[in-house]
């Protein structure tokens, strides 16, 4: 194989899972303190779609990629809302939460936009590092992306950093495992928990923005295409850990851009239908041997009421 070509697939894997790898950090935080992050497809739809329009109406991308992001931590607040303080069931509020952003997302686009569909947008380009883009086979695959990337880059290492070293972090966990002790010691549960759905619902609005602005460039209907599904998958991986998760998040991006490239090589006889397949059969292969294997925590899914 030419190297050129290993290191142009080695690029797009990066490029393509990093909105994979920040969903997976978000859902780490919602379900370390025992809240399930259904929900997560959705808060990345809708948070795509608002990315978009305010890119089209301010042509800023800052602004876009800030709009996303609150969208994202809004509609999660919603969730929490419903899930933590009401104690309603947290699976259902989240797979609720995505049909009505689908369906949500669009009927905006056919209100605003009819048949023409949304417009492309200028996206963001991929920026070398001087100096680093330069060093052999690393240095094109690491460091000639798009800033968004460069963002994902220290997020992930913060991210493990918050919720391993930092006494929120502490705290967030041992909502996680016993709410009952944690009250005892003086964490606010209901805060904590809160808190951590919000955390998880600006990585996936952050995840939906640089799908829309950086990626597809523009919005099509359920453009998430499953990838919220893949980042709970790439958390459980990861033993919601968000160094593992991010690395469940490259073999997923690793297996979408596999099958980007297959599409287009005419020399493969094989139904595209099998190769749309690769990320999700890669994803039944993780549940089937490995997530068996982890074990939530202990408070996972629980409404915790202040006795």
């Amino acid at each position: 194989m030419d190297i050129s070509v290993l290191v142009e697939y080695l690029n797009s894997t990066i490029r393509i899972s990093v909105p994979i790898i920040l969903i997976a950090v978000g859902v780490c935080y919602s379900e370390k303190s025992g809240v399930y992050a259904m929900g997560s497809e959705g808060f990345m739809l809708i948070s795509a779609f608002t990315s978009v329009v305010m890119m089209i109406g301010t042509d800023n991308h800052l602004i876009s990629v800030c709009i996303g992001i609150l969208t994202g931590v809004t509609a999660s607040a919603i969730y929490a809302y419903f899930a933590v303080v009401l104690g309603a069931d947290q699976v259902i509020c989240g797979l609720g939460s995505n049909f009505v952003m689908l369906g949500l997302t669009s009927s905006l686009q056919k209100l605003l936009w009819g048949v023409t569909g949304i417009p492309r947008i200028r996206g963001m380009n991929p920026v070398a590092i001087p100096g680093l883009s330069e060093i052999p086979f690393i240095g094109p695959m690491l460091f000639e992306q798009p800033v968004l990337t460069y963002l994902a880059y220290i997020l992930i290492p913060a991210a493990w950093w918050v919720m391993f070293k930092s006494r929120w972090g502490l705290n967030l966990r041992s909502v996680g495992e016993n709410p009952s002790c944690a009250d005892t010691l003086g964490i606010n549960v209901r805060k904590t928990k809160i808190l951590g759905v919000l955390t998880s619902g600006a990585f996936c609005g952050l995840s939906g923005a640089v799908l829309s602005l950086s990626q597809v460039q523009s919005f099509v209907e359920n453009i998430s295409g499953g990838r919220g599904w893949l980042g709970l998958i790439a958390a459980t991986f990861g033993g919601w850990n968000p160094l593992g998760a991010a690395g469940g998040g490259v073999i997923f991006g690793a297996a979408e851009s596999l099958q980007l490239r297959l599409q287009i090589m005419s020399t493969i006889n094989i139904s595209s239908y099998v190769i749309l397949m690769i990320p999700y059969l890669v994803a039944l292969l993780f549940i089937l041997f490995i997530g068996k294997s982890r074990r939530h925590p202990e408070a996972m899914g629980k409404h915790y009421k202040k006795q």
